[in-house]
């Protein structure tokens, strides 16, 4: 018999196992809550919101509060237009509760195999074994720090922090600061540093910097109402954007950048030595401290299902679907369509993927235990 624990228990035998508990698994949960399929929760943090709570704490949402919400329940209006890390990681935590979304935390999968006995999948986790029909992986791409090779060959005195353990500027002793990354978080990182210490911020092509707004309305409703955010990943604009690299929401690294609060470089580092970075160009940069914001690797080392993952160690999947039936992914960039990096992205894209999680669990019948 398959259950579904409303008491934060990890059962014997679920029809669908999800892994994380952060706004993926979340948005999940709630399509297969909507679809009356029995399913669990597992989250290896403390609270439900806590991925979020860990974060830096100046940390702002680059989406408006309207594109920031999980199907259901929009933000409250007390959170801020643009809502903080703490105002989400409030909202994720309601969100679970108003939906009786079955959340079991601090719960750590170490394995996910094929089930030999009776088809589908076992997981091994900390608080012991469950048995699944379906499997939806929902831990996201970002969980282990890239931080490049060469970064061994800095001063020990040199003060180096990768974005995820980044708090506050106190972090980084005074003096010349590196910020290396070309993303969201590196330009509002550097930006946030630029006004206690001299930074360079290193990036590897010029920076495309987005406005938040045009004609006074935030930049997001021309492109929701322009179909351009429910676009395909494989639609040509799209590939375009993707081409493109990160784009930068916001301008306030770059009004910094003009009024030489900071600086910006555009090569990529590919040696460190003593107190200085060399670039790809041949420029070295002088540094007291370095903070990399060069993102994230894919690593799944608990997926230990045959075909599941490719010679990297990514997701192989169509659209979160996997060609391991009953294994399925959510919450990865470009997964179905541009928006799919962000919350506002996990409406659809888990309404799609609930179809095939029921789909598959309609025709491998019900769990016996």
């Amino acid at each position: 018999m398959t259950t579904t624990p409303d008491d934060g228990a990890l059962p014997e035998s679920t029809d669908v196992l999800i892994v994380g508990g952060g706004q993926a698994g979340l948005g999940m949960g709630y399509r297969l809550r909507e679809a009356g399929v029995p399913f669990v929760i597992v989250d290896d943090r403390e609270r439900v919101g806590d991925v979020w709570r860990a974060r830096w704490r100046s940390l702002v949402l680059f989406t408006p509060r309207r594109f920031s919400a999980l199907p259901g329940l929009p933000l409250p209006d007390s959170a801020g237009y643009y809502p903080t890390k703490d105002e989400i990681a409030d909202y994720l935590e309601a969100y679970a509760e108003k939906n009786a979304l079955p959340v079991v935390a601090q719960t750590r999968v170490t394995a996910i195999a094929r089930d030999g006995d009776g088809g589908g999948f076992v997981a091994d986790t900390t608080r012991g074994t469950v048995h699944a029909r379906a499997v939806v992986i929902a831990t996201g791409p970002f969980q282990y720090p890239r931080v490049p090779r060469v970064a061994a060959g800095l001063h020990p005195e040199v003060v180096q922090v990768h974005s995820t353990a980044y708090e506050g500027p106190e972090d980084l002793l005074p003096g010349r600061i590196a910020v290396v990354g070309g993303g969201n978080s590196a330009a509002q990182l550097a930006d946030e540093l630029s006004a206690t210490h001299e930074v360079t911020m290193i990036a590897p092509q010029k920076p495309w910097f987005i406005p938040e707004r045009i004609l006074g309305v935030t930049v997001y409703w021309p492109l929701k109402l322009f179909g351009v955010l429910s676009s395909p990943a494989d639609s040509r604009i799209s590939e375009y954007i993707h081409s493109r690299g990160d784009g930068i929401l916001g301008t306030q690294a770059k009004r910094a950048i003009r009024a030489g609060r900071l600086r910006l470089l555009t090569s990529r580092v590919v040696g460190a030595a003593g107190r200085e970075l060399e670039l790809q160009d041949g420029t070295r940069v002088e540094v007291d401290g370095v903070l990399w914001g060069t993102g994230f690797r894919a690593h799944y080392p608990f997926v230990q299902v045959d075909g599941a993952l490719t010679d990297h160690g990514a997701p192989r999947h169509d659209r979160g679907v996997s060609p391991v039936d009953g294994l399925y992914w959510i919450g990865l960039p470009w997964q179905r369509r541009l928006d799919s990096s962000i919350i506002h992205g996990i409406a659809a894209d888990s309404r799609e993927l609930a179809e095939a999680v029921q789909s598959h669990v309609r025709r491998s019948g019900r769990l016996e235990g």
